[in-house]
């Protein structure tokens, strides 16, 4: 049998019908399930990063957070770093303050006994939006968490 380019295996698809393309996809499927088998689930869950790229956000927010004898933190930077992580390391949309909390103690850090305080703080300001028991990260609180912990840096170095 012959091996077939991708480029031409992909300009197949369009002109297959709907039965053929379910059992593509059902062969595909079976085919990266015999691949992965052998690994966890957290080896796939994130693309490799390029060589050339540095850590993203959320990596320097997790790094900042564990830095515990590193970086000093308010509660309120350190529930913006927990929510940062949780938005884009964890692409939840939607989390609540235990889950900010339970992030912030993964990293290391004492758990905040009164997290609400803290999230108040950052939903006043718009930087997380909602309730504290569905809350998201708005564009502003993304470019803030980035100032941050530039500033965090900066500090530090």
């Amino acid at each position: 049998m012959s091996k077939i380019e991708l480029k031409d295996l992909v300009s197949l698809i369009p002109g297959l019908e709907l039965n053929e393309l379910r059992a593509l996809e059902m062969s595909v499927k079976v085919a990266i399930d015999i691949r992965t088998q052998g690994q966890l689930s957290t080896e796939t869950s994130l693309p490799p990063r390029a060589a050339d790229e540095g850590p993203g956000l959320n990596d320097q927010a997790l790094a900042i957070l564990e830095g515990v004898d590193t970086f000093e933190l308010s509660l309120a930077d350190q529930a913006l770093l927990g929510a940062l992580v949780l938005s884009e390391g964890y692409h939840q949309d939607v989390f609540s303050s235990r889950d900010v909390n339970d992030i912030i103690e993964e990293c290391g850090r004492p758990r905040i006994a009164h997290i609400t305080s803290a999230i108040s703080g950052l939903t006043d300001r718009a930087y997380l939006t909602g309730s504290t028991k569905a809350l998201s990260m708005s564009k502003e609180g993304r470019a803030k968490a980035r100032g941050l912990i530039g500033m965090v840096r900066r500090k530090a170095a």
